[in-house]
């Protein structure tokens, strides 16, 4: 099974990847792929940002570059062209592998983790999509202790991320998937029980 995972910022989509990897799922961070690709663009990226964004530790300054280019659509749309075919290509390398690692006879269970899964490609080869949703106070709330994001900071990523949503809910429908929205706004004990039902509706229990 190929489970699509899904969410705004803070909603809690790490934290649903980490119950299913208790579960034995395997779970690929789409975010960790694309800091992966960054660094493997490193000179590209360089060289249409300039040295500004490379840290003291010679490592791409990722807080720097995004100051630039989520202030600038065409500094963003140069980002995603030099970064987003390296991601995909790690991407469909990772399910690859965790498929060939499945053993004899059993079902590989596999989650794409991905604020942005509607740029993955991926949608369509899904067997069912869960998008995470939380209050937004308590978005807010979790962006300032995870971040140290201001409340007007939080706010404005959130907001930024709502026209995603109607290019996933329209890749959805048109794959013919299962849409499953996860509430987040208690505990983890929760939250695991509210994923253990998602799980019943998209097949049966491993």
């Amino acid at each position: 099974m190929l489970l699509g995972l899904t969410g705004g910022y803070c909603a809690g989509k790490s934290t649903v990847a980490s119950i299913l990897e208790a579960r034995g799922w395997t779970c690929i961070d789409v975010d960790k792929l694309g800091h992966e690709a960054m660094e493997k663009a490193r000179d590209a990226i360089v060289g249409r940002f300039g040295p500004g964004v490379v840290g003291p530790d010679g490592l791409l300054d990722r807080r720097e570059l995004a100051s630039i280019v989520f202030s600038d659509p065409a500094a963003l749309a140069d980002q995603e062209a030099i970064v987003h075919p390296l991601a995909i290509a790690l991407l469909n390398e990772r399910i690859a592998r965790a498929e060939k690692t499945t053993a004899a006879g059993r079902e590989a269970q596999i989650c794409i983790n991905a604020a942005l899964l509607h740029k993955t490609g991926r949608i369509v080869s899904c067997d069912a999509v869960i998008e995470v949703r939380s209050p937004l106070l308590i978005r807010i709330a979790r962006g300032a202790k995870r971040d140290g994001a201001g409340a007007r900071a939080a706010f404005r990523r959130i907001t930024r991320q709502k026209a995603f949503r109607s290019e996933l809910y329209a890749q959805v429908r048109e794959a013919g998937l299962p849409l499953i929205v996860l509430r987040n706004c208690r505990d983890r004990a929760a939250l695991a029980r509210g994923l253990e039902l998602a799980l019943r509706r998209v097949g049966p229990p491993k």
